[in-house]
């Protein structure tokens, strides 16, 4: 599905369009002049299909987060594509790379069902740890620029895209349209680091925003940044979409 001139969304699950598994977070394949960049991997039972729809063999797979629904899927989209990088937050690195299900609360997901109790998690162990602020030249204007974003989860990054001509944030599970965002009773789920974060992205101009579920907003996509700062701002967590 052909969202902008750079961006097409080639998986989607339950909780967005029903194109893949179920279990699917939203993934996006952004495309250069040189290079190519999935942005998130799904649960790990949709690489085929994820493949197809990008219609290439991308170079760099940048992960949100190491929750399952998003990352599920690095080790065998590494194995599918030789020499793809696989980068995350640095706090998440050694729970994707060891399949660590009570790291990326798997167990906690299976207990509340959103898993089935067969679903694992495979290792990855080619993923890299990538900095805040690290930038990934596609080619021909195109960027995206690693952000921290802490507080759905350790090493949670969302991506900053520029294009000559456009704007966008991949935000993962930290916000959503309408200001919305994703407090769980997890290990790793810390609200003054959260509320941190949308203060940060709440600074930012950008014309999308592709969050990991849900609804997609294509333009003035900035507001839903404001809303979930302006919250914040007055001592208040935005509506949680879990």
């Amino acid at each position: 599905m052909r969202l902008t001139e750079h961006v097409t969304l080639v998986a989607s699950g339950g909780a967005g369009f029903d194109l893949t598994d179920p279990l699917d977070c939203h993934v996006y394949l952004v495309r250069g002049t040189r290079r190519s960049a999935l942005i998130d991997a799904g649960a790990g039972r949709s690489v085929p299909d994820i493949l197809r729809a990008a219609g290439t063999r991308p170079d760099l797979l940048l992960l949100t987060h190491g929750h399952a629904d998003h990352a599920g899927g690095a080790a065998a989209l590494a194995e599918e594509v030789p020499g793809l990088r696989v980068l995350a937050g640095a706090e998440a690195v050694r729970w994707i790379a060891d399949g660590d299900e009570t790291g990326l609360s798997v167990d906690k997901g299976k207990a509340a069902g959103v898993y089935p109790a067969d679903y694992t998690v495979r290792p990855c162990p080619a993923v890299e740890p990538v900095a805040d602020g690290t930038e990934f030249d596609l080619g021909g204007g195109v960027v995206v620029r690693a952000l921290a974003t802490p507080g759905h989860a350790d090493g949670h990054l969302c991506y900053h895209l520029t294009t000559p001509h456009h704007r966008a944030l991949f935000s993962g599970d930290c916000v959503f349209t309408g200001g919305r965002v994703s407090l769980q009773n997890l290990h790793d789920c810390r609200v003054p680091e959260y509320a941190a974060s949308l203060t940060l992205l709440g600074g930012l101009e950008v014309d999308a925003l592709f969050p990991g579920h849900h609804e997609i907003s294509l333009a003035r996509a900035g507001r839903h940044l404001a809303a979930a700062r302006d919250i914040v701002t007055r001592g208040l967590l935005p509506r949680s979409t879990t």
